[in-house]
């Protein structure tokens, strides 16, 4: 969260570059390099995997903090869970399905892509495609509209994480019974092959 933190800074100051610059110039239409657009995407798509995988995996072999709390819901509903547990708020629940929506549209290449494009090729809001020669569309620019759009999903993503990781620390405090402190240590050695093996056995066990 604290490298998308940074991530999101710099997106936020280039597209503010961009506009201080194209006032200068007195543009109307103001475009920006498809290369720079497709660079931010990498850095912001890489950590909304991870988020949307940590918090919002509901599959059985997953990990994440929702299936935590569905887990934590069902055995409160047939009284078998051995240790209390507070309750979770409901922005917070909403939060988490909208990640888990999030998660298994983004996860997996939906059909409704298909029908959704086949829809406006009819309505003529993109190109009619040819079947042969198959063509390639490569875009060298992209408006800067299109990059600010790109901001402000990725911050609205990265308020509701915020928002879930404070209910996270909540939880963590109510099961110790105490104000929990989370502190940076700078390793002194490098990371090395070693702290592949968990991920090596992981995979063995998943199968």
């Amino acid at each position: 969260m604290k490298r998308q933190d940074r991530y999101l800074n710099k997106l936020k100051v280039y597209i503010e570059d961009v506009q201080r610059k194209s006032i200068l110039k007195r543009a109307e239409v103001i475009d920006v390099p498809y290369e720079d657009y497709s660079d931010f995407l990498a850095l912001q798509g890489h950590i909304e995997t991870h988020l949307l995988n940590t918090v919002g995996d509901l599959q059985g072999s997953s990990m994440s903090y929702y299936k935590f709390r569905d887990l934590i819901q069902k055995k409160k509903k047939k009284k078998t869970l051995p240790f209390e547990m507070r309750e979770i708020e409901d922005d917070i629940l909403k939060i988490l399905v909208g990640f888990n929506r999030a998660r298994n549209f983004q996860n997996h290449e939906p059909e409704s892509l298909i029908t959704a494009e086949a829809k406006m090729v009819e309505e003529k809001h993109l190109l009619p495609i040819e079947y042969n020669p198959i063509q390639i569309i490569n875009y060298e620019t992209c408006t800067l509209e299109f990059l600010a759009d790109m901001y402000k999903s990725y911050k609205e993503l990265n308020n509701g994480a915020n928002k879930v990781f404070e209910s996270m620390m909540l939880d963590y405090e109510f099961l110790l019974g105490t104000k929990v402190e989370i502190i940076d240590v700078i390793a002194m050695n490098s990371k090395g092959m070693a702290h592949l093996e968990a991920v090596k056995l992981a995979s063995e066990i998943q199968g």
